[in-house]
Formats: structure tokens, sequence, C-alpha cells
């Protein structure tokens, strides 16, 4: 038995070895065409573009997992590849550039710290709507430039790179995986235009430009957009109860987001509004705790309770006081190493080919509730609060929403230490929405 699983181990070793040089003898050679060098020294290369929802590039290292408890680790390190494999998911197909960098000497280097973006040949700047790094073995790293709006009508693509001490760009040409030369037929209207939805009257007032980006946004390319300018009536009067107008615009190529070029003809607006938490009155859509005390062991207060409101399955974890928590499948566990930091942080394992643990550390400096939750729409929103009641004092704290891990912090900014009698109340908030289609006045564009 042992002869077998030490043969099926060199079996396994040996064609580790062979795939692995032919990676190393097979790896592309330098093409000027993919790669460019920046104002600080460093040498970028396009390693891949890919278009999609589901992004994959690199080599995985699955079968190295049996390994690990076989051979010692000079082994499995020179049968690691260097260039491991990243995955990306996105929501909506989106375009991804990935990069790495190199010094001088032809060394792996850090190729973080760099703003990307795509110029067409009218001149608009289409910034890069995402950014993700990955480190593994031998020094390299990779970095992932997430496009959900590019021009999508050029048959190639201009992009800039530029450091985030630099206001000098190196710019690369690369193909376009999904250019659109067929666009939607929009017949645009004239502003101001209204919208009644139920009880609420949206209007768009105008257009402004909305410049991002600049020497106070050392990270974030500089560029110019159209804004709607957009408000809500109830009544006649001012709509209070009601949050301020979320937008995102959509182009004819199929572009959404609040990036979008200054000279495309037409512009679709979708304006999404949700109602105050305290104005809900609706009870189905309210779900009251028990009363309890702030807590403050290390371990916070722990309910693990649900409640189905409307069509939204809601959990709540509990409440916790200023600390580091860690989650895996949506429970509470124990990290696999040291973490620190506050907000999300992420970690994955292989524990064997094809399966993959993953680990979401979130740190607070402030009373937090965790809860998990799955709505029937994916537009629903929930409001987390805490009234507090002191003798005749009443008062309530909204938290504001950070997600990870398949787990949503609520995050109170300010809760008073002697804060007693605390009522933990969950709000499911359904939205408002209202579309509107214009024509940009090329007029207002700046000048050369």
């Amino acid at each position: 038995m042992v002869k077998r699983v030490l043969l099926v181990a060199m079996t396994v070793a040996g064609a580790g070895i062979v795939l692995t040089l032919f990676v190393k003898l097979m790896a592309p050679g330098p093409a000027k065409q993919r790669q460019v060098r920046l104002s600080d020294g460093r040498l970028f290369r396009i390693e891949a573009v890919t278009f999609g929802t589901n992004h994959v590039v690199g080599w995985g290292d699955g079968w190295l997992v049996p390994l690990r408890k076989i051979f010692p680790n000079p082994v499995v390190q020179f049968l690691t590849p260097t260039r491991g494999q990243s995955r990306q998911t996105t929501d909506s197909p989106t375009l991804v550039v990935w990069v790495y960098a190199r010094d001088a000497s032809g060394k792996y280097v850090d190729c973080q710290g760099v703003r990307a973006s795509f110029v067409d040949d009218q001149g608009d700047v289409y910034p890069a709507n995402g950014y993700a790094n990955g480190s593994f073995s031998k020094g390299f790293s990779r970095e992932a430039y997430s496009f959900q709006v590019f021009p999508r009508r050029s048959a190639q693509l201009k992009l800039q790179l530029a450091p985030w001490r630099s206001e000098k760009a190196s710019t690369l040409v690369i193909a376009n995986p999904c250019r659109r030369t067929a666009v939607a037929a929009w017949t645009p209207e004239t502003l101001p235009a209204t919208r009644r939805v139920e009880e609420i009257e949206f209007r768009l007032e105008s257009l402004a430009i909305q410049t991002n980006g600049g020497p106070q946004h050392t990270w974030e390319p500089l560029s110019l957009h159209w804004q709607p300018v957009l408000s809500l009536r109830e009544g006649g009067e001012p709509a209070t109860n009601w949050t301020t107008p979320e937008w995102e615009a959509e182009d004819a190529t199929g572009n959404c987001g609040q990036t979008l070029g200054l000279h495309e003809p037409m512009l679709k607006f979708a304006a999404t509004t949700y109602p105050q938490p305290e104005a809900v009155t609706d009870e189905a859509r309210r779900w009251r705790l028990p009363v309890v005390s702030l807590p403050t062991a290390p371990r916070g207060l722990q309910w693990n309770t649900n409640r189905v409101l409307r069509d939204a399955s809601i959990t709540v974890i509990g409440l916790f006081p200023p600390g580091v928590y860690t989650f895996s499948q949506g429970q509470l566990t124990n990290p696999p190493s040291p973490v620190g930091g506050r907000g999300w942080t992420g970690l994955s394992e292989q524990v064997a080919p094809g399966r993959w643990r993953n680990w979401a550390t979130f740190g607070t400096t402030n009373y937090t509730v965790f809860l998990r939750w799955h709505v029937g729409k994916a537009d629903q929103r929930l409001a987390v609060g805490l009234r507090d009641r002191q003798g005749q004092a009443l008062r309530t704290q909204w938290a504001r929403r950070d997600d990870g891990g398949g787990v949503s912090a609520f995050v109170f900014d300010a809760l008073p230490d002697q804060a007693q009698g605390l009522e933990l109340e969950v709000v499911l908030l359904e939205p408002l929405h209202a579309e509107f289609v214009v024509r940009p006045s090329l007029e207002r564009l700046p000048g050369p």
C-alpha cells in the first residue's frame, strides 16, 4: 500500500515537474506592443484581457495540494507556478485588463499605485471602475483593472497608465474583445422632464458636467462626465421622506455607470430613491428585536435569529463591540491567521483540487451589527437601527452598511458608552425608479 502511494505521488510529481518546465519554457517572451515603461521606471506588461462575468487568468496549482503533505517545502516551491491563478466574478459583463510589472533588471515588482483609463478618439476618458491585486510566489504580483464602461464602438482600445505621483501617462493599444456596432434606438425628450411613480414626482432639471480625479485624488484619472440634476416632490412639496435620488447612466452601446463619455449622442438616466427608515409605516417591513444592554464582552451579543420581511430572508448574527471578527460560510469563526485593519479583508485557501475555503474578516472601531440576508429583488435594501431609551429620551441611530463574504456589517458611528435599553430594529426598504432619455447639449462641452 505504501509503495502504491509513493508511486502515485512520484507520478504526480513527475507530471508536475514536466508541466512546470513546459510553462517556464513556453511562457511568451517580450512583446513590445503589449508592454510599456511607466514614468517611474517600471515596465508594465498586459498578461491577458478578458470580457464577461467569469474571469480566470494564470496557472492553477490544485494538483499540488496532496503533494504538500509528502514533499519538502523547497520541492513544492519549485513546482508552484510563478504566475498563479486569479479568478474574478462580476455582476455584469465587464472588461478586465490583467497586468504585471518588472524593474529595469527584469525582477518582478509590485504593480499597484497606478491610474488606469481608456481614452477614445474624441478625448473622452473612461477610468477603471475597480482595481484588484494578487501576490504569488517568487515576488510575482498581478493587478486587474475592471471596466464596466469603455469605448465599445472602437475596434482598438487605447489604455493609459500613470503612477499616482506622476501626471505623465504611458499608452498601450489593445484589441477590443467586444466591439459594438449595433446600438439601441432611443427617442430623447426635452428638459426639464418629469415622471410620477406612485405619489412621488421625479424631476430631471438639467445636466451638469462632473469632474473626477485631479490633484486631490491622485489615484483617480482626470475625467469629465454628465451628471443629472434631479429632484423629488410629494404633494407639491419637497419629498423629505425619501432619500436623495441615486442615478446611473446608460449609453446606446450598453455602457452603464457614472463615467460615460461626454460625446455620446444620447443617454438614458435611471433614478432610484428609497424611503427614509423612519417613514416606513408597514409593520410587515419592520422587525424589532428584544431590548438589550450595550454588549462589552469580546464575543458580543449573539442572536443568530431569523425573520422573513415580505420576500427578504434575514438572519441577525448579533451586536458586537469594537474588534476584529472573521466569518466563513456566513458563520462567525476563528481566523486562519492573525488579521487586523479596518473594513473587510478576504483570505482563500485551496483545501483540495477544485475546492476552496474562504474567510472574510471585518475590523471595526465602533459597535457593529452583523447579519446575513437574501432579498427577493436585487434592488431591495435593509436599514438597521438602534433605539436608545434614556428616561423620556428616545433617539434612533441608523447604521451604514458594508458588505463582505456573504455577511453585511452595519456600523454605528457613535453610541454613548452609558447607553442602556437598546432595541435593535431592521427595516426593509423598497425603492422607486424612473428613467429619462436625453440628448446632451454639445454646446456646453469644454473647448479644446
